[in-house]
C-alpha cells in the first residue's frame, strides 16, 4: 500500500491531527503526585500492577538531582519531563532497563519545578520513536528504530511530492547550533578521496577517507575480494542518466558507521538534488547517536552487490541495481544475515520545526492493513510492515531532499 502512497499520498496536515494519534494503551496514571524539593514527580505505570515502574528522586553531592527508576527489567523505557503536564519531552534516549534501579541525572537544581513520567514500550515493539527535540538543523535528532525478524527489506527514495521544489541548494545551516560543539573524532590516516575502484558503463564506485571521523576505525573496501582501500570512511555509487545529456551523478553513499543515504536521479529541470535522511543498515543499539560499525565491504562487480561485514558480527548484502535508479525513484534491496534483537535498521533525520526539517511526517502500514499518519515527533505506532517518511511543509533548507520508504518483506 505505501509503495503507492509514495507517489500519490494526499492526506492533509489537518487530517494528521486526528489520524492515528492515540498511543498504544499500555500505561496508566499512578494517582499519587509527589512534590520533593520543588520538583513535582509524576509516575506512570504499566497496566499490570506487578510491572509498575516507579520513579523516585535521589540526592547528589551537588544541587542537581537524580531520577531513579525501578520497574520490570529487560524492557525499554524512556523518562519524559514536563513543566505543565501538557507537553512532554524525552529527557534522554530510550534505554534497556536491565538492573534496578536505573539512575540518571535530571540536569536541573531543586528550584525548578518539573513533572516526570516513565514510559515503557510494549515488549513486542517493531518501531520505536527515539527522537528528541533539537534546535540545530545539522543534527540528526529524528530516530525511528525498526526491530523485527525478516530476511529482506528495501529502501526507496523518491522526490518530494507535496510541493514543487524551487531550489536544489544543499547549503549548510547552523542557525540554532552551538558556536563550538564538543567532538571526539579519531584520526583515520591521510586523506584519500575519489578512489574510483569500479567504473563501467552502468555504474561507478568511489572509496573515500577523510582525516578525522567520529568512529575509531573505518572499513576495508574490497573489489571482488581484493583490497581497494583500507580505513575507508564512506563509499559513493553513481551512474549515467540514460537520457542524453543527463550527466553521471552520485545517488548512493554508505558510511563506515552504517549510515546509508539514497537519492533518485534529479528531475530534468534540476541539475542535482540533495541527500537528506539516512537509514542505518545493521544491528545498531538504541542510543542517542546509534551506529552499526562496518569492518569490511566487498563489492561484487558481476552482481552489483556488496557484502557488508559488521564489527559486532553478522553480514548484510546490499543490491544496487542500476535499472532501479531513475529520475523518479531509487531502490536498494538488503538481505539480512545479522542479529535483529536490537534493531533491523534505524531511520535518521532532522526536524527542528515544520518548514525546517528533512522529514516532518511518518506514514506507516501495519499488518492489518491500517494506515497511520502522524507528525514525526508525535509518531507512537509501535507495529508496522512499512514506513514512509515524507515532508508536507517546504523546508528552508535542502528542500529537494528525498522521501524515504522502508518496506519489509
Amino acid at each position: 500500500m505505501l509503495a503507492e502512497l509514495g507517489n500519490q499520498f494526499s492526506l492533509t496536515r489537518a487530517a494528521l491531527s486526528t489520524c492515528g494519534r492515540a498511543k498504544t494503551t499500555f500505561l496508566s496514571v499512578v494517582t499519587t503526585l509527589v512534590t520533593i524539593s520543588m520538583i513535582a514527580l509524576l509516575s506512570f505505570a504499566a497496566t499490570a500492577a506487578t510491572q509498575r515502574p516507579v520513579i523516585s528522586i535521589g540526592a547528589t553531592n551537588s544541587s542537581l538531582k537524580t531520577l531513579q527508576l525501578t520497574g520490570q527489567t529487560n524492557r525499554y523505557y524512556c523518562i519524559e519531563s514536563s513543566s505543565d503536564l501538557i507537553r512532554w519531552t524525552n529527557t534522554d534516549s530510550y534505554f534497556l532497563h536491565t538492573n534496578n534501579p536505573h539512575i540518571q541525572s535530571d540536569g536541573t537544581d531543586g528550584a525548578v519545578r518539573k513533572y516526570f513520567r516513565a514510559t515503557m514500550i510494549p515488549n513486542d515493539w517493531v518501531c520505536m520513536n527515539n527522537s528528541l527535540p533539537d534546535p540545530c538543523p545539522e543534527h540528526d535528532n529524528v530516530s525511528l528504530v525498526i526491530r523485527t525478524n525478516v530476511s529482506h527489506f528495501s529502501i526507496i527514495a523518491t522526490h518530494p511530492d507535496q510541493y514543487i521544489v524551487r531550489t536544489n541548494s544543499c547549503d549548510e545551516n547552523r542557525h540554532g547550533c552551538l558556536t563550538s560543539e564538543p567532538t571526539t573524532d579519531y584520526y583515520q590516516g591521510p586523506v584519500a578521496m575519489g578512489n574510483k575502484f569500479q567504473n563501467n558503463s552502468r555504474l561507478y564506485v568511489i572509496a573515500n577517507r577523510i582525516e578525522y571521523f567520529w568512529r575509531p576505525q573505518g572499513m576495508t573496501v574490497m573489489k571482488n575480494g581484493v583490497v581497494a582501500q583500507t580505513n575507508t570512511t564512506y563509499i559513493e555509487i553513481g551512474g549515467c542518466i540514460p537520457d542524453a545529456g543527463g550527466g553521471c551523478p552520485i545517488y548512493f553513499a554508505l558510511y563506515a558507521d552504517g549510515y546509508l543515504r539514497l537519492i533518485p536521479y534529479p528531475p530534468v529541470r534540476l541539475g542535482s538534488v540533495c541527500f537528506g535522511s539516512s537509514v542505518i543498515v545493521g544491528p545498531a543499539e538504541v542510543a542517542l547517536r546509534p551506529y552499526a560499525d562496518i569492518e569490511s565491504l566487498n563489492f561484487h562487480t558481476t552482481s552489483n552487490t556488496m557484502t557488508i561485514t559488521y564489527r559486532s558480527r553478522g553480514t548484510a548484502t546490499i543490491e544496487v541495481d542500476p535499472d532501479k535508479i531513475t529520475r523518479t525513484s531509487a531502490t536498494v534491496r538488503v538481505t539480512v544475515n545479522y542479529s535483529t534483537d536490537k534493531s533491523l535498521c534505524t531511520f535518521r533525520s532532522m526536524f527542528v520545526s515544520d518548514g525546517n526539517s528533512d522529514c516532518d511526517t511518518v506514514v506507516s502500514d501495519d499488518s492489518n492493513g491500517a494506515v497511520h499518519a502522524l507528525p514525526v515527533m508525535d509518531f507512537t505506532v509501535t507495529s508496522g510492515i512499512s514506513w514512509f517518511m515524507t515532508r508536507y511543509v517546504r523546508s528552508s533548507q535542502r528542500e529537494s531532499a528525498p522521501n524515504i520508504l522502508i518496506l519489509l518483506y
